[in-house]
């Protein structure tokens, strides 16, 4: 249903129905829905709407009082009407479900609750839904008790504190048909931006109430905007023409400025923005299908896209009425100029009639309303179908086409004398594309067709004889039936014989001429000519021979023998065909000369090589001097090697030849080979350098440009390394002690040319090193004052050295001998300068001082102890002690332990200042001896000790021998004789710390 038709219906149902005038819809345009609900489709129950939608409880299946439910169909009770829900859209599909409401016989309660957010102040909105009395009053279920529905729209703030507006629907009973009915109320906001709508039932309690709810819609309410056409007369403009265009205005009924956004479709469904339409004036492009417009209205142009705040047009449609088809052609026509014209006709689609012109658009209407037209001469006429209810025309016409072919006609040429044996040409000129019929002779008919320009021409074969062609007819090659007699003829007249012949020098040299032979029949001309070229002529002698010569000869040039004929009182021409072909043979050329290396050094050489025609000969000079030669190869190449090069030398080109041909050609091609110069080298820079100092040496060249190579051999040196450049600037050191040596060998090089070599012998001189070490003042004991000092030795010669002293860090004023003796504790520094100008580093020592030992006192075990042992104890000196017995190994230790019998010397050292000796006894016996004769231990005494008496005894006590330390020993014998192996006792008597002492044991003799 349209919005003015439901407009119409419900101003109807406000005639009869009372208290709800409060209602009303929207008298200007709405805008797209900001909020639409129509509760979804399918064939179950439900779902349940949001919480707070409202405040009736949800139940599947029919509802009772106070309940409701979503279906599709409203009959669930019999008591209700069947029907499905407002709009079984394409959107819902048939299924579409609606909101059924059984109302609650106590409460008002709320049907239906929404909150809308994002509106627009001070706008005006239109707030609708479609309602339905369920109750089917057929049923007298109620009888005359039938409560009415009532429903009530409120529009609230939101916080539903404030009423913005309401209204009731009053009271509508139930219809003996279902009946949607739809109601609105209209409102403006002032500053509210979110709302809440509300659907309240305002009837009582009873039987009836019953209603159902469909799409419920919240619309932006503006002024009145109508779209329409100035030239059109309502909102719709049908059309045959296609393309078509339309000029659209919008006109908004307020005293307000509008702002217009103009929207197209093609289904009047789906909208779309036309960028730029912004106007209240629209033209629209080029249409040729069905399109639909309308405008988009808002006071500020900022709204134009928000819904909220914006009202629709009504929609102008553009509809196109369609085209009839385009006639048939029944059949072009095609007549000879002498035959009656025929009528032209078309087959047009049946409701469709038939117009005819002279063009296929515009051009003079020849006949109206007819499927046939006869034309008055040859041409295409076009016949163009008209609806004939719509007159709707296709502007595609049919083209029907009348030929008229002109009578063809022919003439022949083509008459001659010629000489027996030559072909003569028998030329027809007529009617493009006509077909002539001849004979020869008389004899039968034969045809030759003319071409595209009206022309034909038949060579005959040689003849002997006079020959007569006879035209018969000609007819058109389009329509057989258009035929003209014809009967004229030529006749070619036959007489003598000649001949001619030619030939040619060809091949000649490239640029010279050639000369053509000529022979045949005496005293007869001939007719020759170049290709492209004009007709020449040569008159053969009486030996029947001439000759002619061409221009120079640089492409190939073809020459034809056209004719040769007779002179006298009658003359003949003989056709001839031998044609020749002068040709050239291109000149010799070289194509490059080349050196390589085009830049040498002085003594090397270069190769020349020589480029162009395979097999020639080029002659060329070398600086000016005589002629050379050399042969190409046959891949065009040859190549020669000059001497070794000490000036500039130019290779010149003369002549070409090859030989093959004889051709030839003058050449002043040339290279030259250029001498780079011989670089020198030199250098500045010290020669001698002290370990630690960097290498610097400048290389140089007389000759600009110039770059170094240099390699290097070292003698007790480390680091250097050969390499390129302007500068050696290396740090080298020694491998020892002792001076070393580099040795560069440094060649110039310039553009590939290498020099002399020079040498560069560097030395490195060592730096001194002065070799002093720490070391201690030695303090005497009993506080004495110390007279001694640490000499401070630099172990370097004084006689290639010079020094520095310092004590502290201050300079020793005069102190400059390679040794200094030091009587003060502290730290020396000496720096030394060897002859060289080499100075040494810093070198340091500490001296302190020390306390020196005075004496040693030695105790040592009681004599003939079994563990000798000898304890030392040192007066003075600060330690630490290393204790030396005799020549054995030092020792920490102060005590000597199992030290053997004898004289013992006793060392003691400290690292600084203490040298201390003693001599110690210790007395010990010898455990045995063998008195054998052997010089080993032949005689027994005891060592080591004065004023002492040894008594000897055998084991009875018997006393066998007295003898005395400082004596030979006992040998073993008692008065003369050898006394046997066996253990023998002894005593000794001595003093030992002054007291008179007497020690026994025994030892044993073993022979």
């Amino acid at each position: 249903m349209s919005p003015i038709k439901k407009i119409i219906v419900f101003l109807l149902l406000l005639a009869s129905v009372n208290n709800y005038a409060q209602l009303g819809f929207c008298t200007g345009s709405k805008g797209d829905p900001i909020f639409s609900e129509n509760f979804g489709n399918g064939t179950t129950y439900g779902p349940a709407l949001p919480a707070g939608t409202t405040t009736y409880p949800f139940v599947t299946g029919a509802p009772n009082d106070g309940q409701y439910t979503l279906y599709y169909q409203s009959s669930l009770y019999t008591t209700w009407h069947y029907s499905l829900d407002h709009t079984p859209d394409a959107t819902n599909g048939p299924n579409g479900k609606m909101l059924l409401m059984n109302a609650n016989a106590v409460t008002s309660g709320d049907f239906y609750k929404k909150t809308v957010t994002g509106l627009c102040v001070n706008t005006t909105f239109e707030f609708s839904a479609w309602l339905m009395n369920v109750y089917n009053p057929n049923t007298n279920y109620c009888g005359a008790g039938q409560i009415p529905i009532n429903v009530r729209f409120e529009i609230w703030n939101d916080t539903e504190t404030v009423l913005l507006g309401s209204g009731n629907t009053g009271n509508i009973f139930g219809s003996s048909a279902p009946l949607w009915q739809q109601f609105a109320l209209v409102f403006t906001t002032t500053s509210e931006t979110s709302v809440v709508l509300k659907m309240k039932n305002n009837g009582v309690g009873g039987c009836g109430n019953d209603l159902a709810i469909d799409d419920i819609m919240f619309s932006a309410c503006g002024d009145l905007t109508t779209v329409s056409s100035p030239t059109v007369t309502g909102d719709t403009y049908t059309t045959c023409t296609n393309p078509t265009s339309l000029q659209l205005d919008a006109t908004t009924l307020s005293a307000v400025p509008y702002f217009y956004q103009w929207q197209t479709s093609t289904d009047a469904t789906s909208w779309t923005d036309i960028t730029g339409a912004t106007s209240s004036t629209y033209t629209t492009p080029n249409l040729s299908s069905a399109t639909y417009f309308r405008v988009r209205a808002a006071q500020d142009a900022a709204n134009l896209g928000n819904p909220f705040c914006s009202s629709i047009s009504n929609v102008f449609t553009v509809n196109f009425l369609p085209t009839p088809t385009a006639a048939t052609n029944d059949g072009d026509k095609t007549i000879c100029s002498n035959q009656t014209i025929p009528s032209l006709s078309v087959t047009a689609a049946s409701g469709t009639n038939v117009n005819w012109y002279s063009a296929a658009t515009g051009g003079i209407l020849l006949q109206s309303a007819s499927t046939t037209y006869t034309p008055t001469a040859a041409g295409i006429y076009y016949a163009e179908t008209y609806n004939a209810t719509t007159n709707c025309i296709n502007t595609s016409r049919t083209a029907v086409e009348l030929t008229i072919i002109p009578l063809p006609d022919v003439t022949i040429s083509g008459a001659t004398t010629l000489c027996s044996g030559n072909t003569a040409t028998i030329t027809f000129n007529g009617t493009p594309d006509a077909i002539v019929t001849y004979n020869i002779n008389g004899g039968s008919d034969q045809t030759i067709t003319l071409n595209a320009s009206g022309s034909a021409s038949i060579t005959t074969s040689p003849l002997s004889a006079s020959v007569t062609y006879t035209l018969v007819s000609c007819t058109s090659a389009d329509l057989s039936s258009c035929s003209r007699p014809k009967n004229d003829s030529v006749t070619v007249t036959v007489t003598n014989v000649l001949s001619a012949s030619f030939s040619s020098n060809s091949p000649v040299c490239y640029g010279t001429p050639a000369t053509l032979n000529f022979t045949g029949t005496p005293n007869t001309i001939v007719t020759y000519a170049a290709t492209g070229g004009p007709n020449q002529t040569v008159t053969l002698n009486a030996g029947g021979t001439a000759s002619a010569s061409t221009s120079n000869v640089t492409t190939a040039v073809s020459y034809t023998l056209s004719s040769v004929a007779s002179t006298g009182s009658s003359p003949c021409t003989q056709t001839l065909n031998q044609s020749i072909t002068v040709s050239s043979v291109p000149l010799p050329t070289v194509s490059s000369i080349n050196a390589s290396p085009t830049a040498v050094c002085s003594g090397q050489t270069s190769t020349v090589t020589f480029t162009g025609t395979p097999d020639a000969v080029i002659t060329y000079t070398v600086n000016g001097g005589s002629s050379q030669s050399i042969t190409l190869n046959a891949g065009g190449t040859a190549s020669v090697t000059t001497l070794p090069l000490s000036v500039a030398t130019t290779y010149q080109l003369t002549n070409i030849i090859l030989p093959a041909t004889g051709c030839t050609q003058s050449l002043t091609n040339s290279v030259a080979i250029s001498i780079n110069p011989t670089p020198t080298a030199a250098y500045t820079g010290d020669l001698n350098y002290c370990e630690g100092e960097s290498i610097l040496l400048n290389l140089s060249s007389t000759v600009a440009g110039t770059t170094f190579d240099w390699t290097v051999s070292q003698s007790g040196t480390n680091g250097a390394t050969a390499g390129s450049g302007n500068q050696i600037n290396q740090n080298v050191t020694l491998t020892g002690n002792s001076a070393g040596t580099v040795t560069y060998t440094v060649t110039p090089l310039y553009n590939g040319c290498s020099g002399n070599p020079i040498t560069i012998t560097v030395n490195i001189l060592p730096l001194p090193i002065p070799g002093i070490t720490d070391g201690v003042i030695c303090r005497p004991g009993s506080g004495l004052p110390s007279t001694q000092f640490y000499t401070l030795d630099t172990n370097l010669s004084a006689a290639d050295h010079t020094f520095q002293w310092y004590l502290d860090s201050d300079l020793i004023p005069g102190a400059s001998s390679n040794t200094y003796d030091a009587y003060q504790i502290g730290t020396y520094t000496v720096i030394a300068t060897n002859s060289a100008g080499c100075i040494s580093l810093p070198v340091d020592a500490v001296v302190g001082e020390r306390p020196q030992g005075e004496s040693l006192v030695i105790e040592q075990s009681a004599a003939f102890s079994d563990n000798p042992t000898i304890t030392v104890t040192v007066v003075g000196g600060g330690g630490p002690f290393s204790y030396q017995l005799d020549d054995f190994y030092p020792q920490s230790s102060n005590v000597f332990h199992s030290v053997l019998a004898g004289t013992h010397t006793i060392t003691v050292v400290d690292d600084y200042c203490t040298l201390l000796t003693a001599t110690v006894t210790i007395l010990d016996y010898p455990k045995y001896f063998t008195p054998n004769g052997d010089g080993i231990h032949d005689t027994w005494n005891i060592d080591g000790i004065t004023n002492a008496s040894i008594h000897i005894f055998d084991r009875y006590g018997k006393l066998l021998k007295q003898i005395s330390p400082e004596g030979l020993g006992w040998d073993g014998t008692y008065n003369g004789h050898q006394m046997p192996s066996s253990d023998y006792w002894f005593t000794i008597d001595y003093f030992e710390n002054g007291a008179s002492k007497t020690f026994r044991a025994h030892f044993a003799m073993k022979r």
